[in-house]
């Protein structure tokens, strides 16, 4: 499984008719065009000229200037065509020899002339004898829901380290390549597998267990989903720098957009493909955070917030707890939890104590952990 560097630049050259068009930020994306840096820069200089052909025209031009032009544009589209139908290649540096596209398990692949060689890399990575990209997939998807991979770590696929559970392993493999790589059924197959609903609760002969799934692992929800679910249950949506209001976490592409929260509670730099960027754990400033931060705070007591209109709408206390249960445990208070927050909560000063216990509520482990 060892590759040389050789490996890689035959890898790469799949990718060498790329070209990244480098903007400023405050002016335009960066814009990835099909075709070497010198096709980007003719394709660039005929549209230029195809612009100034256009006024010369509109213009009553003579007609040697137009036809000069359109000699032009003719002979750059020509050497565009040219420069398309040659081998695809790359130069390695190291030893000067040009390479040409290969996977890096060495598989012999055909490019016809002219066509686009990351078809041919598709083709290869999609094949279903490829057990790695599938593999790879689905152990990703296993490690997003159960907490762990079948291969750990997740993303160190390699024939000295394999699946916890093989049979598993190539089930899961089977289906994805059977659903032509479509990602809803095999999430469905695991969503809906004993395994996933098993409950987090624990018993004296598997409470140590963290591999083999006899019980769900407790975890503490994503940055991004713990955020959403905050600005949900509250009503009050997060703003982010360059993004509507309303716009939710999850959504938002970009790592670097400002927000605190998202950076405390682990969201991914994302500056390499390790899985290992994010982290799940637990801190001390996130537990201050939540309990004495006054972004959670703000959100509790806004005036147009979920708790305010939920103290118009009710006259009754019973009632807002019901409702404020609902929106962050999914699920109505017990008799006992019920009858004891009725006595807490002050008749005089009831929007206070309400705003305590939705704070309570939002600090539990029952809302911030997935269980």
């Amino acid at each position: 499984e060892k590759s040389t560097q050789d490996d890689y630049y035959h890898f790469v050259s799949f990718f060498s008719r790329l070209t990244l068009d480098r903007q400023r930020p405050e002016d335009l994306p960066t814009i990835l065009q099909v075709g070497t840096r010198n096709q980007f820069n003719l394709r660039r200089q005929i549209q230029q000229e195809q612009q100034k052909l256009e006024q010369l025209k509109g213009a009553n031009t003579e007609a040697k200037q137009i036809a000069e032009t359109e000699q032009r544009i003719a002979e750059w589209e020509k050497q565009i065509l040219q420069e398309a139908q040659t081998a695809v290649q790359v130069r390695q540096p190291r030893t000067g020899q040009m390479l040409a596209p290969r996977p890096l398990d060495r598989a012999e692949i055909v490019i016809p002339v002219g066509s686009d060689p990351r078809e041919a890399f598709v083709s290869w990575m999609t094949n279903p004898s490829n057990r790695y990209f599938s593999g790879a997939m689905v152990n990703r998807l296993w490690q997003h829901f159960l907490g762990s991979g079948l291969v750990e770590p997740v993303d160190d696929l390699r024939a000295t380290n394999p699946p916890s559970n093989l049979a598993l392993w190539n089930l899961l493999n089977q289906e994805f390549v059977a659903s032509d790589f479509q990602l809803k059924p095999t999430l469905r197959l695991i969503l809906n597998s004993r395994t996933y609903q098993l409950m987090s609760a624990t018993r004296e002969s598997n409470f140590r267990d963290q591999r083999f799934y006899s019980h769900f692992s407790a975890r503490r929800l994503p940055a991004e989903v713990l955020l959403d679910a905050i600005c949900s249950a509250t009503g009050q949506p997060e703003s982010y720098p360059g993004y509507a209001v309303g716009v939710r976490a999850i959504q938002v592409p970009d790592p670097f957009t400002d927000s605190y929260f998202l950076s405390l509670f682990g969201r991914s730099p994302r500056t390499t493909a390790c899985a290992c960027e994010r982290s799940g754990d637990v801190t001390l400033p996130q537990l201050l955070h939540l309990q004495n931060g006054d972004p959670l705070h703000e959100k509790i007591r806004a005036s147009d917030g979920r708790l305010a209109q939920l103290l118009a709408a009710h006259t009754e206390n019973a009632a807002v707890i019901d409702e404020l249960f609902l929106v962050t445990l999914s699920r109505l208070p017990t008799e006992h939890e019920r009858s004891g927050i009725l006595r807490a909560v002050p008749t005089a000063d009831r929007a206070e104590g309400l705003a305590d216990l939705f704070w309570a509520l939002l600090n539990s482990k029952e809302f911030t952990f997935n269980h």
